[in-house]
């Protein structure tokens, strides 16, 4: 369907693929940049000598990187997923890979809570939130963290105007960190717009700059943007 009415979304551009809509159009504005950092060796040299058992992944991008740099220094580790689309990556190289139920930090932890005895290693972004590092923290797990790629604010100005047009029938937001840029460029709270969050902590990143949220979704990008344009469905 050809229409003016759009929603925008703040996916890194690396991450970000045409999405086909029926009812609503969208604009792309990234307010945020993945850089890689290639590999790394004191992780690796951390890799080899904590030998973890558990891995936990909780991107796609981080998947990648985890296998194109240190998958090959483990042995005998069982992969967790944070949802469906790190999990499909994860598949390009191993198909032993388990996803919560409740796809997010969240469900995380409630497998970890099987796995306390064991060496734990989280592969992340510089801007990963610390739910899972701070649960495993008080539970006195023995756990690393790596970060293997960066993520890196994009000063983007214009989504200011382009989600105060008429046509802007919303934003959806997918990282707490891309909800404080967005309250950064936009600054006061009270707008009449939809505004959709992928993740619990995006959701209450948004409420704590005063956001009311009209829905909030799991790590599914697609799945939000597909409930979007059904709403938006005349």
């Amino acid at each position: 369907m050809v229409t003016s009415d759009y929603i925008i979304t703040t996916r890194p551009e690396e991450k970000f693929k045409p999405v086909n809509t029926r009812c609503i159009s969208i604009k792309n504005v990234p307010l945020t940049k993945i850089v890689r950092t290639g590999r790394q060796e004191e992780i690796i040299q951390g890799v080899i000598q904590n030998k973890p058992e558990i891995i936990v992944l909780t991107s796609s991008v981080g998947a990648s990187e985890f296998f194109k740099y240190y998958y090959k220094y483990i042995e005998n580790s069982h992969i967790i997923a944070i949802g469906d689309k790190t999990a499909e990556e994860i598949k390009k190289y191993t198909g032993e890979v388990s996803v919560p139920t409740v796809r997010n930090s969240y469900g995380v932890i409630t497998m970890l809570e099987n796995y306390l005895n064991s060496r734990i290693a989280l592969f992340r972004s510089n801007e990963s939130n610390n739910i899972i590092s701070d649960w495993l923290e008080e539970n006195n797990a023995n756990f690393m963290e790596y970060y293997i790629y960066n993520v890196v604010k994009i000063v983007n100005p214009g989504i200011k105007d382009l989600f105060l047009e008429n046509d802007c029938k919303g934003i959806l937001l997918t990282s707490s960190m891309e909800a404080t840029i967005f309250h950064e460029v936009l600054g006061s709270a009270d707008i009449n717009k939809n505004i959709y969050a992928i993740g619990r902590v995006t959701e209450e990143t948004l409420k704590k700059y005063g956001y009311y949220v009209s829905f909030t979704g799991n790590s599914d990008f697609y799945s939000i943007i597909k409930y979007i344009d059904n709403k938006n469905c005349k």
